[in-house]
């Protein structure tokens, strides 16, 4: 019989009461909250609530390098996004990709989102840089591979998730299959399979789209992101995405249900 909860330990690589103001941030959280919530409420109102475990997540802030002493008594590990980019020279960062490695060799299943998706490529042998394409912002769609549709066991040809990001895996690690991908970004999915799953977009943000909007004005602030790409970010922020079906194949991941 399966668990009725995974316990899954979150890396979490940003600290959102140093970017939002805060009363917005006393409302969203950071990101353990804004995932968990997330998470709880795909167990409240999934159609799949019985059949697939409840995620509780423990979150460590991997920017003052806090790491779980036996990482194996998780059943998962879950890389947060970040406002950092995987390739800055950091000590967080370069400690953040060491740890990938072990969890790599200690093979414990590992969720990567936005930042963690590309960290996870990056310590394991692929390259990271900025996005020659260009940014992606709010709502992007992404289309699934043959690969993916099968590992998912969906006839789904696309989903749709909120973004925010400015960097991209330009070359995949070796042993990593393309489970998705769109005309900016060409590796929006990656999966190792048993132990490694991500995705570039984040359904995190997607269930509580307040915080997209105060980071897409942060963004403008800073100048980080053009402008007209801001302007259309914001008036998109409201579209429909398909995050509970990519909560669904993370929930599904972490309890080995995608292994066979």
């Amino acid at each position: 019989m399966a668990p009725s909860k995974l316990k899954v330990a979150l890396f979490e690589c940003e600290r959102f009461q140093d970017h939002l103001a805060p009363t917005v941030f006393n409302r969203t959280g950071g990101y353990f909250s804004l995932l968990q919530r997330a998470f709880d409420y795909f167990s409240e109102t999934s159609t799949d609530h019985s059949s697939l475990p409840s995620i509780e997540l423990t979150a460590f802030d991997v920017k003052a390098e806090e790491y779980p002493a036996d990482v194996q008594k998780f059943a998962g590990v879950l890389i947060s996004g970040s406002l950092s980019g995987v390739y800055d020279n950091e000590p967080w960062i370069s400690r953040l990709l060491q740890e990938i490695q072990v969890l790599d060799r200690l093979k414990v299943k590992t969720c990567g989102i936005s930042f963690g998706h590309q960290a996870i490529a990056q310590a394991l042998g692929g390259k990271v840089s900025r996005n020659p394409k260009g940014s992606e912002v709010s709502v992007r769609t992404a289309k699934l591979t043959d690969a993916a549709r099968k590992l998912f066991g969906t006839e789904r040809q696309e989903f749709r998730l909120h973004y925010h990001h400015n960097d991209a895996i330009l070359e995949l690690p070796d042993e990593f299959w393309v489970l998705a991908s769109n005309n900016v970004t060409q590796f929006q999915s990656i999966y190792k399979p048993t132990h490694f799953l991500t995705f570039c977009g984040h359904p995190d943000y997607s269930h509580n789209v307040e915080v997209l909007e105060k980071l897409l004005e942060y963004d403008r602030q800073k100048l980080w992101v053009h402008e007209q790409l801001v302007e259309h970010g914001l008036e998109t922020l409201q579209q429909p995405t398909d995050y509970m079906w990519v909560l669904k194949q993370i929930v599904r991941f972490y309890s080995g249900a995608l292994d066979s």
